[in-house]
């Protein structure tokens, strides 16, 4: 099994019991020939107790810590995910309350301008008193 560069530990630990599991039969060991031959010291070393190593290194979690750690990986993406669509909002909530204060502040120089003083009904007169007060614009 091939563990990319981002895995996590439950992630190794399971590709090692595939390993383990893949490389313990007895048939794939006397079959299994070594990339790169080496003299004296390789060939007297002694491999029978590789299994138990690498079965030993498989097991170093107990599966409950293994399921622990896989819900807080998901639970930690899910946060994450909240967490990122919670800045879009705010981002969007910005540039809502900018486009606002630029509208209120149009909307008090229209209501402001003296081209409204010549009108027969001038806009002041049709706007409720308590949006004006809003704005700071006296009738």
């Amino acid at each position: 099994a091939v563990v990319s560069t981002q895995s996590t530990g439950n992630e190794v630990l399971k590709a090692i019991r595939h390993f383990v599991s893949d490389s313990a039969s007895p048939n794939k060991l006397a079959s299994h020939k070594p990339a790169l031959e080496f003299d004296g010291a390789a060939a007297e070393r002694d491999s029978g107790n590789d299994a138990a190593y690498w079965q030993a290194l498989a097991s170093i979690l107990p599966k409950s810590h293994e399921l622990k750690w896989d819900a807080l990986i998901e639970g930690l993406q899910k946060y994450h995910g909240v967490l990122a669509q919670r800045a879009k909002l705010i981002e969007e909530t910005d540039k809502l309350q900018n486009q606002n204060s630029e509208l209120r502040m149009l909307l008090q120089q229209y209501i402001g301008s003296r081209v409204n003083q010549d009108l027969q009904i001038p806009p002041t007169h049709t706007i409720p008193s308590e949006m004006l007060r809003d704005y700071a614009i006296d009738s």
